[in-house]
């Protein structure tokens, strides 16, 4: 997930913030929010963006050495999040509904299928995840192995911006 944001970028996420807190709990609409965009890649984020704005995706996981990494606590059950675009531009507010830690080899089919992505099984997940992590662990100095610790996080659209 990406974080860097420039000036214009936070002014364009503080706006979409305040367009989306009609959409919230009375009591939720002082909450704290993060931004971010999935995956390392324009390519890979849009595609994930748009399984998350069709209703497809409900599920995203990161591993637990890039918060580690990056100095970012893992996120909480009931936090909001927007979702960016790779170039920061937001696009939709979701909210956490679970958050568990799980090691990569004990992630379940039903979860897989919850990310939305390739034909849903656990098998493409895998293969794909796998990569990503491998790729995520030599940019932060971590190894792969299938005992890594991920973030898994299942999610409720709240608002989808135009």
């Amino acid at each position: 997930m990406s974080q860097a944001h420039n000036q214009d970028t936070e002014s364009k996420i503080e706006a979409f913030w305040k367009s989306c807190r009609e959409y919230l709990p009375a009591e939720d609409r002082d909450a704290s929010f993060s931004s971010w965009s999935f995956g390392d890649s324009a390519e890979l984020s849009e595609e994930l963006l748009n399984l998350v704005l069709s209703g497809d995706k409900t599920a995203t996981c990161g591993a637990l050495f890039d918060y580690e990494a990056d100095g970012i606590t893992p996120p909480k059950q009931g936090s909001y999040h927007i979702v960016t675009d790779f170039s920061g531009t937001p696009r939709c507010l979701i909210q956490l509904t679970q958050v568990e830690l799980c090691a990569f080899k004990d992630v379940s089919a039903d979860f897989a299928a919850a990310e939305g992505e390739g034909n849903q099984s656990l098998e493409v997940w895998r293969e794909g995840h796998q990569a990503f992590f491998e790729r995520r662990a030599r940019d932060t100095g971590n190894v792969f192995d299938e005992n890594i610790m991920l973030v898994l996080e299942r999610f409720k659209m709240v608002y989808a911006g135009s």
